[in-house]
């Protein structure tokens, strides 16, 4: 069956999807957690002839019904469904959340996008799961619904950190990690490198005539960006600008990665944040305009303002020593394919 795999609407379902098991959630991250449950969905699907379906939301709720942009989220929209698809689900309703959307009753949302919308037999969730205006839904809602509808729900527990089924992975405590720079913290709860994933811009050109190029990425990349510091990390190049057509893409390249306000420069105004990485002996590199990828592997210094730019220097060149030897042999990498 040929069909697009991500789904903004119920008519976007491909007619000939058939009969469903599906979970529900925001994930994002999609962490070991989220995993769990989407293995469990891929499985007990599989064991009824089932086509397994997540169902997801963008913007996120909360940002919604709550503080615009908070909480900042680990992953970008594409990402997250990019995400959801290498899970092993044969598709993704993805749907705008709204404050009308927010209004749907659990048994109007239940019936219109789950029963109706993708032919749902069998939901897989967590027991704590809430659905519905003002989470007026819950577990035993969900069962009663699946009596009058004719659908199975199967209950999920929560991934520990251990792998066994108790405590909880959760986003909240990733993003926590990832504020602080708790590279190492994140990527276990993860299970992958932690990225951001933007367009490459012109910056101040700072790094070029130091003799460490590097590609800057805009104010709002997608993804969490980390806390202030030095980074050992990956630059992968998505998609490549036109004027760069004739030119192989780069794919995991060892770069030192700076986040931060560069604070041994004066400039005029508020300093501007910036997020800017230097791909290991790509002196003549040109990445503008094209869409990279940068993975985080490890938290090397926090930034530091110099006296000097000849000290500065010096650093940047320890700091790129420090990458290259926390990189090779280098740690397993657990990226998602492009």
């Amino acid at each position: 069956m040929t069909r697009t795999p991500i789904w903004h609407s119920v008519q976007d379902v491909p007619a000939d999807l058939g009969a469903t098991a599906v979970s529900i959630g925001n994930y994002d991250g999609i962490h070991r957690g989220h995993r769990y449950v989407l293995d469990q969905l891929v499985h007990h699907a599989e064991s009824r002839g089932l086509s397994p379906v997540a169902l997801t939301f963008w913007p996120h709720p909360r940002h919604v019904m709550g503080t615009p942009g908070e909480p900042p989220l680990l992953t970008g929209h594409e990402d997250r469904d990019r995400l959801l698809l290498l899970a092993g689900v044969h598709g993704v309703l993805d749907l705008e959340f709204t404050r009308d959307f927010a209004l749907y009753s659990p048994e109007a949302f239940v019936r219109v996008f789950l029963v109706e919308g993708l032919g749902m037999k069998c939901v897989v969730l967590g027991e704590d799961a809430l659905f519905g205006r003002a989470n007026a839904g819950n577990i035993d809602t969900m069962r009663e619904l699946g009596r009058k509808y004719g659908f199975e729900v199967v209950t999920v527990s929560d991934l520990g950190p251990e792998g066994e089924e108790s405590g909880r992975i959760s986003s909240s405590g990733i993003r926590a990690a990832l504020l602080t720079g708790d590279i190492e913290v994140a990527t276990e709860g993860l299970g992958r490198l932690h990225t951001v994933t933007d367009t490459v811009r012109h910056g101040f050109q700072r790094g070029r005539e130091l003799g460490f190029p590097t590609a800057n990425l805009g104010p709002d990349p997608a993804g969490l960006i980390p806390a202030d510091g030095v980074y050992a990390g990956y630059l992968t190049v998505l998609e490549q600008d036109s004027a760069h057509a004739d030119t192989e893409p780069l794919a995991g390249a060892a770069a030192t990665i700076s986040i931060g306000t560069n604070p041994t420069f004066e400039v005029d105004g508020a300093p501007r944040r910036t997020v800017e990485a230097y791909v290991h002996g790509a002196h003549d590199l040109d990445l503008y305009g094209d869409t990279v990828r940068l993975e985080f592997v490890a938290f090397q210094r926090p930034t530091l303002k110099f006296d000097a730019v000849e000290t500065l220097v010096e650093q940047m060149q320890r700091d790129v020593e420090v990458t290259r030897r926390t990189l090779d042999p280098g740690p397993s990498r657990q990226a998602a394919e492009d």
